[in-house]
């Protein structure tokens, strides 16, 4: 079957963290107390970051462990009830997501190589698609806007938008339902072996794992091909485009 679709990963495959996770984790925190402050929280700081951290990390062990995703809303929600701050005018958690999520946003960079190689998968009239394990639908938006690349995608499907997260096969399957495709004219390229490759393998597509920093676990799972950079990964794909192309044209 001849390649139609490329379906890739966000983070740490388009996108990488400048700064370190924990660090923007305390911004994320204070960013939203502060927004909370200015709408009638009293509570001190530390006795507002402990009940939101056990609730994040609950939700985190929850999505790790049945592969569901608890969107970053429910958690909110679940801490304005602890300390006792009503959402009146039921847009408090809504304008409390962008505010957590400002720091971060803004954290994210861009690879070198993105933006070139996605232009280049559209040149080539690829069908494109973005599949993201995330808690904010609404932060992953903002990220691909900050960079321009939102107009590069045909589909952007998110875990928290789903409630489910890769690897598992329903999201993958949406997302070519979505791009009226098989998995057979599909290729995935993500970072992570335990939900990238496992989960567009089990759906019957072509991976293409980019390997962007050192992998320090056991491989369980063995993709198509492996490489450093999203150019490289760009060359894999056109290769078998073009193969398939000349099967087609040859009638094997």
């Amino acid at each position: 079957m001849l390649i139609r679709v490329v379906l890739i990963d966000l983070g740490d495959t388009l996108v990488y963290l400048s700064r370190p996770w924990n660090d923007v984790f305390q911004d994320n925190l204070k960013s939203v107390y502060t927004f909370l402050r200015s709408r009638g929280l009293k509570t001190d700081f530390q006795d507002f970051a402990k009940p939101f951290i056990r609730e994040f990390e609950h939700a985190s062990t929850v999505s790790q462990f049945y592969k569901v995703e608890v969107p970053i809303q429910d958690i909110i929600s679940r801490v304005l009830r602890k300390i006792k701050l009503k959402d009146l005018q039921g847009t408090l958690v809504q304008s409390a997501i962008k505010e957590f999520y400002k720091p971060e946003v803004e954290a994210w960079q861009l690879y070198p190589d993105a933006l070139e190689t996605l232009t280049a998968f559209r040149e080539r009239r690829f069908k494109m698609g973005l599949i993201s394990n995330a808690k904010s639908d609404w932060a992953v938006r903002e990220i691909l806007q900050e960079h321009d690349l939102s107009k590069l995608f045909d589909v952007i499907l998110t875990s928290a938008a789903m409630r489910m997260r890769k690897p598992k096969l329903d999201i993958f399957s949406r997302a070519l339902v979505a791009l009226d495709a098989k998995a057979c004219e599909a290729v995935f390229v993500g970072d992570s072996l335990q939900t990238d490759i496992i989960g567009a393998k089990t759906a019957g597509m072509r991976t293409v794992h980019v390997r962007r920093k050192p992998v320090d676990h056991p491989q369980f799972v063995v993709p198509d091909v492996t490489v450093t950079s999203l150019t490289e990964a760009l060359d894999q794909i056109i290769s078998w485009s073009n193969a398939s192309a000349e099967k087609v044209t040859s009638g094997a």
